[in-house]
């Protein structure tokens, strides 16, 4: 069976937390999400957008015949 406990907190500038859980909670194995509002970066010039760009990754290539085919699907 899982549970779920939660904390707020605020992260300092040297991104480190340390954390005290209830003893209500067992010790053994468990799962940390970390949930924070990101900010809204906008980009403002060329050179932003150009290095937005360069940290694009494609990691699987697509034909002609495929990006038709996504293009079709999505006007459907």
């Amino acid at each position: 069976m899982q549970a779920y406990y939660e904390i707020e907190t605020d992260i300092p500038k040297n991104h480190r937390l340390n954390l005290v859980l209830p003893d209500e909670i067992p010790e053994g194995k468990a799962k940390l999400a970390i949930i924070y509002e990101a900010p809204n970066k906008q980009i403002k010039n060329a050179e932003d957008l150009i290095n937005a760009i360069k940290k694009f990754r494609v990691t699987q290539t697509v034909s002609k015949q495929e990006i038709k085919a996504l293009i079709e699907e999505g006007r459907a």
